[in-house]
């Protein structure tokens, strides 16, 4: 049986039918709120250069500051700025301030290898902004009941939030901030007027069962270093070690020795 979700192939056209969805009835009212919180969240982004990520045709950034600003596709049809595989892009290591990884996670095979690849290219301090659909909202619980019998984006397999955040945390990531939107049903009925995005109850108390979620993750330099385990801290106590203080990015001075003891070493 044949897997209707976004294959990472540059003959797929299923990235063009996704890309349809967000033009009309309930996907253009998706892209509309999620534009909004782009807006809020890129107008005052610094750096100098900009890759969105994803399989549509309309842009992100339109507010942000950024000089240099790109779109990255596999498909001409998409109309990108660069023709290439999100998860093999000709962009060096460590090179993108902010990268906009747009519905893309939910509909391919392997969704660690582009959310790595996607990781690699952003540099210390970067931002990574990732937009998903919640599972576990109305738009999750339509997409379980349909089985994939239905169209985009109800076919795709829906990330949790929480699983996106310990991804990231592996990939030296720290999370900033979770969005949530999205509160209405998961249909366009047209007798009845689009919420704004920032209004209502779930969207001002941020609650987490909006069928959109938006993370925005900070790279840093070097692995974390976990803090140690109350039984790790009571060992330190009493072990009579003198340990030196630890200082960022996980290195470790060199014990410092009084005058005297380093005539004594000598």
């Amino acid at each position: 049986m044949k897997d209707k979700r976004l294959t990472m192939e540059p003959a797929d056209k299923a990235r063009i039918t996704l890309a349809n969805w967000f033009e009309a009835g309930v996907g253009q009212q998706i892209f509309a709120t999620e534009q909004a919180l782009h807006d809020e969240l890129l107008e005052d982004s610094v750096g100098y250069h900009l890759l969105q990520i994803s399989a549509q045709v309309k842009r992100l950034y339109d507010r942000s500051p950024i000089p240099n600003k790109r779109r990255v596709a596999e498909l001409a049809g998409l109309t990108p700025d660069l023709i290439a595989s999100p998860r093999q892009m000709p962009v060096l290591e460590d090179q993108i301030d902010v990268v906009l990884l747009h519905h893309l996670l939910e509909f391919v095979h392997r969704p660690q290898s582009l959310l790595t690849e996607a990781a690699r290219v952003v540099m210390p301090q970067g931002v990574l902004i990732i937009t998903g659909f919640n599972p576990l909202s109305l738009w999750g619980l339509r997409g379980f009941a349909s089985r994939g019998r239905e169209g985009f984006p109800f076919n795709g397999k829906f990330l949790a939030a929480s699983k996106l955040m310990d991804w990231l945390n592996v990939l030296n990531f720290k999370i900033d901030r979770v969005l949530y939107a999205e509160f209405g049903l998961p249909m366009f009925l047209p007798w009845v007027r689009p919420p704004d995005f920032g209004l209502g109850l779930g969207r001002r108390y941020n609650l987490p069962f909006g069928g959109v979620f938006v993370i925005v993750a900070r790279k840093y330099i070097g692995p974390l270093t976990p803090s140690p385990s109350g039984r790790q801290r009571r060992f330190l106590r009493f072990s009579g070690l003198s340990l030196p203080d630890r200082v960022p990015d996980g290195l470790t001075p060199s014990p410092k020795l009084t005058i005297d003891q380093q005539r004594l070493s000598l």
